[in-house]
């Protein structure tokens, strides 16, 4: 064969190989990505490259699925895409977990790890990919996790298998294995923090805003769990302890906040409250009868309550937050109804002669039919601003002066009374010992909470006790909502303290409390709604 026709078929053979490979002629060579899933090794988790960024899988983007071990493999990636991409993980409820591998995880929740590190993707990873995403350096944003952690060895890595990492180590020991077993627990707070809100706003559309939010609670949990370690440079994380969670309404309206709108609240919109006893009006000196399992007569001594979360609901289901507007019983979105006037036996010395039973706000325009809103105060305003409420300082100027009232005062961790009903019989109330007392009180206010305000330490709490509930039929202008104390105090014997403190005042193992949180539709274990307060029956819609 001659020579020139030698290199032409060896000219032509390349160019074969390398079209077949992808190259030249208008193709594109492929790539793979593959890595671990873990809070402990998830099995059943969807693997996806979110090329588009927006937080979801979307059915355009390579996906797949964790198998043993919590592996994976992204397969027909374009070159460089492993690396330009964020890897994204949704857990669903039916995944397994190899911390508890007889079981699954039980709800859903949401992982990721940033560009080129999706090797290893936790809820450590999830957390340095959300200060990427604001902006930070991967790089930055792991030694800001690491340092939330406590963690300041150099040859621990964030994205290093910890379960690999730890071998037989517990967090508490002081070696590199230890740092990783600490990782891993803190792993765990984080994931059950994730878990604890994510469920309630998965079907958001704005998945983006939606882990923002959780995200932020997440770290939260572990600021707490640092700051109230007994050893703050080599913490302890559990999930025994304080977990950040919240209402759903709560999370609902954050999020609603971080998502933003497109036109301005400039619609006025006011919404009325009053109370009842089973028909009969209430207020200061006026005599109720036939209150609770023992038809119980009697007077109120007081009855205040903070409000907050105040969603309109248009015809199509969604939720708009109602601004409120800034007044002497209204800020950062939270307003305190009080219906005490300092008269009959609502005494002088903690009441306010004024009373309070209209909130007011602005909506973007729009036609609103339902409600959404929940008794309490949040632990950090939903504005940009992000002020502390519940948790605050009562000198710091930033507190709101309706936050500012001892009578309202819970203390410096558990922050405010969210609800404060008390009632007094007419006949003493009689204790198991033979002795009495003269007021039957319902005090709703967060429990099981750590952190110090007063040091600028984020609070958290194991039991929010906010109440949630709506209405899905609602017009502002022809009816008002309407707290009825005789469903309050359906479940409960006014006449009798059967321990702890008198009446209920939020304790999980006060005798008193499991018929007032039932009847509040909150759950007393976890202090979360009760499928989000769908059969409370203590406030209703009348006609005003």
């Amino acid at each position: 064969m001659p020579k020139h026709a030698s290199l032409f078929a060896l000219t032509a053979l390349a160019s074969a190989l390398l079209a077949a490979c992808g190259g030249g002629g208008g193709g594109s060579s492929k790539s793979s990505l593959s890595g671990t899933v873990a809070d402990g090794y998830l099995k059943g988790a969807t693997v996806c490259l979110d090329i588009n960024t927006n937080g979801a899988c979307d059915s355009s983007e390579p996906s797949t699925t964790t198998t043993d071990g919590g592996k994976y493999t992204l397969s027909d990636l374009t070159a460089g895409d492993e690396n330009k991409y964020p890897v994204l993980v949704l857990v669903p409820a039916t995944a397994v977990d190899s911390d508890n591998p007889t079981g699954t995880v039980g709800k859903p929740y949401f992982l990721s790890a940033p560009a080129g590190k999706g090797s290893f993707v936790s809820p450590l990873t999830t957390l340095v990919q959300q200060k990427v995403a604001a902006g930070a350096t991967v790089d930055s944003a792991e030694s800001a996790v690491k340092n939330l952690l406590g963690i300041t060895d150099t040859t621990v890595s964030l994205f290093s298998d910890y379960i690999a990492g730890k071998g037989s180590a517990t967090q508490a020991d002081a070696t590199s294995a230890g740092r990783y077993a600490r990782a891993h627990e803190a792993a765990k707070v984080v994931a059950k923090s994730l878990q604890s809100g994510y469920d309630g706003l998965k079907s958001d559309s704005n998945a983006k805003a939606v882990q923002k939010v959780l995200l932020a609670q997440a770290e939260d949990a572990l600021t707490v769990q640092k700051a109230t370690s007994a050893d703050t440079t080599n913490p302890t994380f559990t999930t025994a302890g304080v977990v950040a969670v919240d209402s759903p309404n709560t999370l609902k309206k954050i999020v609603a906040f971080e998502k933003g709108s497109t036109a301005a609240a400039t619609q006025a919109v006011s919404i009325t409250f009053d109370v009842t006893a089973g028909g009969q009006a209430v207020s200061c000196g006026v005599p109720l009868t036939g209150l609770g399992t023992k038809a119980t007569a009697g007077q109120v001594k007081d009855l205040r309550f903070y409000v907050t979360n105040v969603l309109l609901i248009d015809a199509q289901g969604n939720t708009v937050p109602v601004t409120l507007d800034a007044n002497a019983n209204q800020a950062r979105d939270v307003a305190l109804i009080d219906f005490e006037d300092a008269t009959g036996k609502c005494p002088t010395s903690t009441g306010t002669a004024a009373t309070y039973t209209t909130l007011t706000g602005k909506v973007p325009p729009g036609t609103y039919v339902g409600v959404t809103l929940s008794v309490g105060v949040p632990v950090k305003s939903a504005d940009a601003d992000k002020v502390s409420l519940n948790h605050s300082n009562t000198t710091a100027t930033t507190t709101p002066e309706i936050l500012t009232s001892s009578a309202m005062a819970w203390s410096w961790q558990a922050g405010r009374k969210f609800m404060k009903i008390e009632y007094v019989p007419d006949t003493p109330i009689a204790r198991p010992d033979g002795t009495t007392t003269t007021t039957w009180n319902v005090h709703l206010g967060s429990t099981g909470c750590k952190g110090d305000p007063t040091k600028g330490v984020v609070t958290a709490c194991t039991n929010p006790n906010r109440m949630d509930f709506s209405f899905a039929a609602f017009n502002a202008s022809t009816q008002k909502i309407v707290l009825d104390l005789a469903e309050l105090f359906k479940n409960s014997d006014l006449s009798y303290e059967g321990g702890g403190a008198a009446g209920c005042m939020s304790g999980t193992t006060d005798p008193e409390c499991p018929g007032t949180f039932q009847a509040l539709q909150i759950d007393l274990a976890t202090g979360l709604p009760i499928n989000g307060g769908a059969a409370q029956k203590v406030f209703a819609v009348k006609a005003k």
